[in-house]
């Protein structure tokens, strides 16, 4: 699947790039914006990955260039291609690795050219841009998945060689007794037939990393009782990125770093996976997670970007439903959008939701209303 957004000032063009683009299997278009301002706004804002953006050039506002170097600094992982009427800025284009150029009117075959380059790209690639160079990649953020210095991702047999995977990957190097590892994977289960479970989860494993290049990663330690460990040298850990962005926003207050950790953040670490070992984990790089978006929130709101705003707040609302000090800076929020209806509207909703919670105190709508601001 690859994920398009498109700009482009003159509507019937942008119409067409969508019905063209829409004629392509396990191709998704994920936006297409009239204006840059109004693409850039969704690539800062968005909690979706994008492969690829279709930018024109010559646009009121922001020059494409001008358009493509923003999208540079804050998605480095996502191509660039340019649709234009003009060849002149063909070499500028491609001073910001653009992958490909196009000239108007765009042809179904050309952007089956500009999609057949993406391909090639990535393939050589063998990664996204942000796991540059070679080496493992690791993602813990949605659904464990592990790529080999090759470039191809491990194929896991069996569900439990996964979350085996997974687990001695979560303690970073550390060997783990063989009486931990069964207790969080086979917690209850009868001690005999969960020794014969584990053995033959290693052995598979071992198997299927082998099949991609990764002998000899799972060691054994028979000191202090036989356990497994994991010695790897990898090359990108979205976690580890995610935590070096925290750490570059706190200290700089970048919002680069912001969106970046954001979008690495994803729908959460080790999500839907059902994995139970990894719930204080899971609890803890939430909570992170639930501080950023309120810096991302309260950040908009103090450049009065409000509908910008707006998304990061409703992600958080989800996260924790029953905060009142949230439902009061939403109310805030409405308020100084001029959406007093549904300030009052979502007051009242509110309200029922932390009936039988302590944090309905803060929910004096009068004080909101009086300076919605000083929330912020």
């Amino acid at each position: 699947m690859i994920r398009i957004i498109a700009v482009d000032d003159e509507l019937p063009a942008l119409r067409r790039v969508g019905r063209l683009l829409e004629s392509f299997e396990d191709i998704r278009v994920c936006g297409l914006f009239g204006t840059p301002q109004a693409l850039l706004e969704h690539a800062l804002t968005s909690m979706e990955p994008i492969d690829l953006a279709l930018l024109d050039m010559d646009m009121p506002g922001m020059h494409g260039l001008e358009l493509a170097r923003k999208l540079r600094g804050v998605r480095p992982e996502m191509q660039l291609a340019f649709l234009t009427a003009h060849e002149e800025y063909a070499r500028e284009a491609f001073d910001v690795e653009a992958l490909d150029y196009l000239l108007k009117p765009i042809m179904k075959e050309d952007l089956e050219r500009t999609l057949g380059r993406y391909a090639k790209r990535k393939s050589i690639g063998g990664k996204s841009e942000e796991a540059p160079g070679k080496g493992i990649v690791v993602r813990s953020f949605g659904s464990f998945d592990v790529t080999a210095e090759n470039g191809q991702p491990v194929r896991f047999r069996n569900s439990k060689g996964r979350e085996l995977l997974a687990y001695l990957h979560s303690q970073r190097g550390r060997f783990v007794g063989k009486a931990q590892i069964m207790e969080a994977l086979w917690y209850g289960r009868d001690l005999e037939r969960t020794q014969a479970n584990l053995h033959t989860t290693v052995y598979q494993l071992r198997k299927d990393l082998e099949a991609c290049g990764l002998g000899n990663v799972i060691h054994q330690s028979k000191t202090a009782g036989t356990g497994y460990g994991l010695q790897w040298s990898v090359a990108f850990d979205d976690v580890a990125a995610y935590e070096e962005e925290i750490r570059m926003f706190k200290m700089n207050s970048s919002l680069t770093a912001l969106m970046r950790a954001v979008q690495l953040y994803g729908e959460g670490y080790l999500s839907g996976s059902g994995y139970e070992w990894a719930a204080p984990r899971q609890a803890e790089l939430e909570l992170g997670f639930v501080e950023l978006l309120e810096a991302m929130v309260d950040t908009y709101v103090k450049h009065r970007r409000y509908e910008i705003a707006l998304g990061p707040m409703q992600r958080w609302s989800q996260l924790l439903p029953l905060s009142g000090r949230l439902h009061a800076k939403m109310i805030a929020l409405l308020l100084l959008m001029n959406r007093d209806k549904d300030a009052h509207d979502y007051h009242g909703l509110a309200l029922e939701l932390l009936d039988q919670a302590d944090e309905s105190a803060e929910l004096d709508y009068a004080r909101i209303f009086a300076n919605p601001s000083a929330l912020f």
